[in-house]
Parts: C-alpha cells; sequence; structure tokens
C-alpha cells in the first residue's frame, strides 16, 4: 500500500506593505468625498440661485456703469454750483458791508446836519404864537396852498401844546376844505383823520389830493382827542392860490 503525502498548502497572508495588489473598483472613502463635493457645489449654485443676488448681464453691467457715470457728473455739476454760490454770497457779503458801512457813514453826516436844523426849530417853536381855544392844545400857525385850476393842495399844521413839560398829548387833526368845482357845484371835502403825537410840539406837512377843478377857499382844522369824541381846539383859515 501506497501513502502518498500531499505537501501542505502554504496559506496566503497579505502583508500591509505591499503594493502590487490591483484595486478592482474606487474606495469608498474617494466616492463619498466626490459625492459630498457635488452635493456642496450643487448646494452653493442652489442658494445663489434662490436666496443670492442675481447675476448682471453683460447690458445691465453696462447700464450699471453708465448710470454710476452719470451720477458723478451730476453730482461734479452740483459740487460746481455750490461752489459758485458760495463766492457769489461771500462777495455779496462783502458788498453789503461796503454798502452798510457807506449808509452808517452817510448817516452820521445827515445826523451832524440835522442836530443843529432841530435846535434852529425848537427855537423857532418857542415864537409861535399860541391858540389856547378850549383847552391845552392848540393850532398855532399853518399854511395850505393850491393852483389856480385846483388839484393838489399842500399843507404845513403846526400843532403845539401850551407847555413843553405836559404829559404826552396823543389825538387827530382833521382837516375839512371848502371849495367849488368847475360847474359852480359847492362841496365839502374831508381828509382822513392824522394821528399826532405831541410832547411839545408837532408839524403836520402834506398833500391833498382834492378833485381836478375843484378850488379850495377855505379850511376847517380841528383836533380831536384819541377817541375822536372830543374836539379839543380848531380853527378857520384861508386857503392861498398860486
Amino acid at each position: 500500500m501506497v501513502i502518498r503525502i500531499q505537501a501542505k498548502r502554504a496559506v496566503f497572508k497579505p502583508s500591509p506593505y505591499e503594493t502590487s495588489r490591483r484595486s478592482k473598483g474606487l474606495p469608498s472613502w474617494l466616492v463619498l468625498l466626490l459625492v459630498g463635493i457635488l452635493l456642496g457645489a450643487s448646494g452653493v449654485l442652489f442658494v445663489q440661485t434662490s436666496y443670492g443676488p442675481k447675476q448682471l448681464s453683460v447690458l445691465d453691467s453696462q447700464k450699471l456703469i453708465n448710470d454710476m457715470n452719470s451720477i458723478t457728473l451730476e453730482k461734479q455739476r452740483l459740487q460746481s454750483q455750490v461752489e459758485e454760490f458760495t463766492q457769489k454770497l461771500d462777495l455779496e457779503r462783502t458788498e453789503n458791508t461796503q454798502v452798510r458801512k457807506t449808509l452808517e457813514q452817510e448817516l452820521g453826516k445827515l445826523q451832524s446836519i440835522v442836530a443843529p436844523l432841530k435846535d434852529q426849530l425848537n427855537q423857532f417853536a418857542l415864537t409861535l404864537p399860541f391858540d389856547p381855544k378850549y383847552g391845552s392844545v392848540g393850532i398855532s400857525t399853518a399854511q395850505f396852498t393850491q393852483g389856480k385850476t385846483g388839484g393838489k393842495l399842500s399843507y404845513l399844521v403846526w400843532v403845539m401844546q401850551e407847555k413843553s413839560d405836559r404829559p404826552t398829548f396823543t389825538g387827530q387833526l382833521i382837516l375839512a376844505f371848502e371849495g367849488r368845482h368847475a360847474d359852480g357845484r359847492n362841496e365839502t371835502i374831508t381828509l382822513p383823520p392824522i394821528d399826532l403825537k405831541i410832547q411839545h410840539y408837532q408839524y403836520v406837512t402834506g398833500q391833498a389830493d382834492l378833485p381836478e377843478g375843484f378850488v379850495a377857499k377855505r379850511v376847517n382844522a380841528k383836533v380831536l382827542d384819541a377817541d375822536g369824541k372830543k374836539q379839543m381846539t380848531w380853527r378857520v383859515m384861508q386857503v392861498q392860490q398860486k
């Protein structure tokens, strides 16, 4: 009987350092990495498309650039206008300062002229006669002149208190002109009340626009109190024709 002894087959033990083995497919970790990258890129594209800012086209980008250029030019134009207006304002301020100084100088000259005249006027007022009818306020003197054919009438009326140290009198001056129209019709024309505020004296001057052809012969001048109810004094005077 023949006994056969078979050699034991060597059991294969792969070495961890062996590199000669061929891979039959991609490793699972690499597949997972690629799938993750694709999913991440898709998510970014989805978020940008759905919620992110819209991508501008070439035309939209060009329009945006043109709008920015227009805004820049408009800003430059407005800035130029602001600078121009600022220069004009500075120039006007300088001119106004010069004008103010000139007016102040002229005012000072006038005051130096008026002050002596006022003193002379006060001295003249002391020489005027006082009309004491009805009280302490009177019409001292007056002058009324009109052309021979009528029309405008110029007047100057001095109203005085008896003493310069009396309280200030407040009242009204009423002028009523009696005359005749060119057709022979007689009429009395009364002017609106003229306010008075008298310490010692007040002279009232002006022109009355009487109708053309109306020739005034005389005037009734009355001084009333502030309420216009009490008559303080009155005078009747002639109108001079020139």
